[in-house]
């Protein structure tokens, strides 16, 4: 288990920084994001992410195969049960209860041209695959936090 979450949790950390800015046909167009919220406020936003995450990192590598503190339990608890939920306001409740017609027009700009599998609602395709694939890795870094706190001392 706590190999499965230095893993997830080190794959989560690389996500964060660079899926908004690669392109990867079908999958993830950066240089769209990158047009839509600026190049310098997606840098600052970028580093300013990656500060929880690389906390989250730095204690799983540091603490790896020894007890681990109880405030490093709480972090990754706190730190993931934050991350699902962000995913779930920002994605899940404006595509399940309607969205703004600004938050709509900025969306389809920055995720034009990837790929959407879920039926568009009122206008609004929903987090496209690669970001339900985000948020599948984002709960089983939950789940495992989760475990390991229960476990822990």
């Amino acid at each position: 288990m706590e190999a499965l979450f230095t893993i997830l949790i080190v794959l989560q950390f690389l996500i964060v920084a660079v899926h908004d800015w690669i392109d990867i046909p079908g999958w993830v167009n950066g240089t769209q994001v990158q047009g839509a919220v600026g190049r310098r406020k997606l840098a600052l936003a970028t580093v300013i992410n990656l500060l929880f995450p690389g906390f989250a990192v730095a204690c799983a590598i540091r603490f790896y195969h020894v007890p681990k503190p109880g405030y490093v339990l709480n972090y990754w608890l706190v730190y993931t049960a934050i991350t699902m939920a962000a995913a779930f306001l920002m994605w899940w409740i404006p595509y399940l209860f309607g969205s703004s017609p600004q938050r709509l027009e900025e969306y389809a700009r920055m995720y034009k041209g990837t790929r959407h599998v879920l039926p568009v609602r009122e206008g609004d395709p929903g987090p496209n695959l690669l970001h339900i694939a985000f948020h599948v890795l984002f709960m089983s870094t939950l789940v495992l936090a989760v475990m390991l706190r229960l476990n822990g001392p």
